[in-house]
Formats: structure tokens, sequence, C-alpha cells
């Protein structure tokens, strides 16, 4: 009882941030009708991405690789929250983004093909592009009139991983990870590793420590279908910090940060992540 008590004051508590985002932009509709300013009318979210632009004045380094984990309770990240990161994450130039999504389609699953653009060139069905191609006109057609920036586009995220201090308009690379890409997928090179463990190539792996990670991120790249850097940093929707199976291998160096479920998570909420993220410095046992 308590529990369905709960639930329900979060859903009100939902209603009522949606009221206000609604009658937020309302207020901004009537001010630019007001002041006569098509510009202040295209950009809903004009203040937000102006807060995220003055905050990478203060960012000295940048993620190549931010990987958003979702619980398997969790009830309140949704299509809408999932394109706001997404937004986010492109305007600041990461050039990568993976989601894990541990839910099933009937408790909240949402698969990215619904949200965005599929490479033509790529038969991999779990790589995508955000925005997609008619989003991208439109973003690309409203900065040229001026609406939510005056700076140049640029074409580079970040260099070395330290933040160039502009917002970025090409593509985010987005892939979807499924659970059977964690341990599974470990086991499953190392049974092939030990069956293969006479030949010459593996032998030769075990002669050298890198020979042999190397060995081991080529092969698990091949069966994940995609090759990206590993994530430097990781967003938890969880009531607890967990990562529930994430890619073992890949996640051994990355930052995670909890998010806890039914918060609100808007530019603040992101930059304020990315600022915990900047003044963190791998030692690497120094």
């Amino acid at each position: 009882m308590l529990q369905i008590l709960c639930i329900l004051i979060g859903r009100l508590l939902l209603m009522g941030i949606g009221a206000y985002e609604l009658l937020q932009q309302l207020y901004y509709r009537l001010h630019a009708l007001a002041s006569r300013s098509y510009d202040y009318w295209q950009c809903d979210d004009k203040h937000e991405f102006v807060f995220i632009r003055a905050a990478l004045d203060k960012l000295q380094k940048l993620p190549q690789h931010l990987v958003l984990v979702i619980a398997p309770d969790d009830c309140y990240v949704n299509d809408v929250l999932l394109k706001r990161v997404f937004g986010y994450a492109q305007f600041v130039g990461i050039p990568y983004l993976s989601v894990y999504d541990k839910r099933t389609p009937s408790t909240g699953y949402v698969h990215l093909s619904q949200l965005c653009q599929t490479m033509a060139s790529d038969t991999n069905d779990r790589h995508f592009l955000w925005p997609p191609k008619e989003i991208k006109e439109q973003i690309q057609h409203q900065h040229s009139n001026g609406c939510c920036s005056k700076t140049a586009v640029v074409t580079n995220g970040t260099v070395n991983g330290y933040a160039s201090k502009g917002p970025h308009y090409t593509q985010l690379q987005v892939y979807q990870i499924d659970s059977a890409d964690g341990h599974a997928l470990i086991a499953d090179v190392c049974r092939e590793l030990y069956e293969t463990r006479k030949s010459a190539q593996v032998e030769g792996m075990l002669k050298e420590r890198q020979t042999l990670h190397d060995g081991i991120n080529a092969m698990l790249s091949k069966r994940l279908g995609f090759v990206v850097p590993e994530p430097e940093l990781g967003i938890v929707f969880a009531r607890q910090t967990c990562t529930y199976g994430l890619l073992p291998w890949h996640v051994r160096f990355t930052e995670f940060h909890t998010h806890r479920g039914g918060r609100y998570f808007n530019a603040k909420s992101f930059v304020k992540i990315l600022y915990k993220y900047a003044r963190c410095e791998q030692r690497w046992g120094k």
C-alpha cells in the first residue's frame, strides 16, 4: 500500500512539473508574440542551451564516450528524457553515447530506432545517429537564422579529451547495449581462447600482457559489432549506484554518477555531472 502511495505521489509531482513546463513555454510564446521575436518563438530550449554554453567555458575536459544505465525498475526515463540527454551531449560535443536499458518492453524499454536515425551504410542494427536528419536540418536552419547561438558551427567534438569551448552540431553516434553484451560476452571470449590455446596466435598473445589485452579488446569489439572508446563517464538512472552487468571489461575506469529515479533531469543536472567529471583526475596508481 505504501509503495502504491509513493508511486501515486511521484506521478502527481511529475504532472505538476509537466504543467509548470507547459505554462513556462506558454509564457515564452506570449512574450515572443508581444516582442514580435521570431527567434524567441522558434527556440524552445533557448535558456537551457545558453546555460550549457556558459558552463562550457569552465570545463577543462569532456568525455569522449558517455554511457546511460537505466535500472530495471525505473519508470521515469522515457523517450522524452532520452532525447533531452542526447541533445545536451550533442550540443557540448560528446561524440559517442551508449544506452544500456535493463527494462523490458512491458516496463518502459525504449528502442533507439524509434528516436534516432539508423546508419544507412551500416549493417549493425544497434548503431544510430542523433539528431535524425529532419531534426538536424531544422537545428541548422535555426542557427543560420541566429536562433540560440551566434557562434559558428564547428565540426570537432573534443581535442584529446579536452573541451574545445563551443557548441557542436555534428550528429551524435548512439549505440544500444544489450544484457548479452556483459559477462556472457567475456565468458564467450575466454572459452574461445581456451579452446584455441595451442594455436600460434593465442600463444603469441600470452607472451606479453599488452598483446593479450589488445587481443581481447579486438575479440570483444568484433562480437559487439562496433568499435568505440571505452566509456569515461556513466550516468546511472536508479535508486542506487549499480552497473547491472554493463560491459565489465570496458568500464574498468569509468566514472559513474547516479541520478535517483523520479528526480527531474535538466541542463543543470547534466552540467553538474560534467563539472564533477572535469574535476576528477585518474592517477593510475601514482
